[in-house]
């Protein structure tokens, strides 16, 4: 019985890393940052399987999910890098599997969601900073640009400007994706789709 339920977690973490990967493709045509980057529905998925299965499935979807994106589009400077911008940087998004019965409580689920893109903005902001920190000037002049404004002139220090830059640019995509994923995940949450049982929540 449980060798079964395990062979179902795996199919359903396939089909949702699946789904995830269709709409990372779909958004990021639409439109995607200069330096990377788009607003996009990709996380929900993998935070339905945590939600779904736990932590241990959420993990997994997230490392799968980030090793079929290296299949279209890799941007490979060192092993450690690699490691960082699609392992780490996705698995930290089934950390939301530890909300208990997120599945079943609309407001856990949407929780979770919160700290597995605050997770990722951190892991990406860091990998931002060891290993991309040479785009980091180019990335705050477009923000510069967008905004209207001269962030450089915040801060006394570079060190300071280069770290506000990395965590800023990753957040100009990543905090509106993880709104629109709570949005969309919540209707979800209530037409009963996230919870095992099928039932409609309310």
């Amino acid at each position: 019985m449980q060798r079964n339920e395990n062979v179902k977690a795996l199919i359903e973490t396939g089909i949702f890393v699946a789904i995830a990967l269709i709409l990372d493709l779909v958004f990021g045509s639409i439109y995607s940052l200069p330096f990377g980057g788009s607003v996009s529905l990709a996380m929900l998925p993998i935070f339905m399987i945590a939600a779904r299965r736990g932590f241990k499935y959420g993990v997994l979807g997230g490392a799968i999910f980030g090793i079929l994106q290296t299949l279209i589009k890799v941007y490979f400077l060192s092993l450690p890098q690699y490691i960082m911008d699609y392992l780490v940087s996705f698995m930290v998004l089934g950390v939301a599997g530890i909300i208990p019965k997120a599945s079943e409580r609309k407001g856990r689920f949407a929780l979770g969601i919160i700290i597995g893109s605050l997770l990722r903005l951190i892991v990406a902001s860091i990998t931002g900073i060891l290993y991309w920190r040479v785009f980091i000037p180019d990335e705050i002049e477009f923000m510069n640009t967008l905004f209207g404004t001269n962030f450089n002139a915040f801060f006394a220090s570079d060190n300071f400007v280069i770290v506000f830059g990395a965590f800023l640019y990753n957040a100009l995509y990543l905090i509106p994706s993880a709104i629109l994923c709570i949005i969309v995940g919540i209707i979800l949450h209530r037409r009963g789709i996230i919870d095992l049982s099928g039932n409609k929540l309310h």
